[in-house]
């Protein structure tokens, strides 16, 4: 496991940054934190730092999934907020996708059984005190 100690959005965007250099086809990275953690924002940064310009990167919350092609391959990012079964994860092709993409996947607690042995969990901690932009970053690698 390393942790990091994020006190800005730049710091986020270059940590994200560097762990998108590092990522293979089919790797799996798993999001987790409280609601407004900065999940999302290290998912745009991960996804932009892998194409060769800039996107518009949306929040799949209501899509369940955004797919974008980036220059290791696609990148599938999924919001997995509002998805109650294993059978929702079939019809939005997540167990394909595993196999298929680099794997972006926020709020990942409902899969957790299904993600694959080698995955890269992405913790986000938000500290709650004068500085609204300060987080604590866990990136721990599981099963190897």
């Amino acid at each position: 496991m390393s942790e990091f100690f994020i006190q800005n959005k730049k710091q986020m965007s270059l940590l994200a940054a560097q762990i998108a250099d590092q990522a293979l086809f089919n790797s799996v990275y798993a999001l987790t934190g409280t609601l407004g953690s900065g999940k999302t924002f290290f998912a745009k940064e991960f996804i932009n730092s892998l194409q060769k310009e800039k996107d518009n990167i949306l929040s799949p919350t209501f899509n369940i999934v955004n797919y974008y092609q980036g220059l290791k391959g696609e990148i599938h990012h999924f919001d997995l907020y509002r998805i109650e079964n294993k059978n929702e994860l079939e019809n939005v092709g997540f167990f394909d996708s595993l196999s298929q993409a680099i794997c972006l996947i926020e709020w990942p607690e409902i899969a957790s059984k299904f993600l694959p042995p080698h995955y890269i969990e992405i913790n986000i901690t938000h500290h709650k005190d004068d500085d609204l932009q300060s987080r604590t970053v866990k990136v721990t690698y599981n099963g190897q």
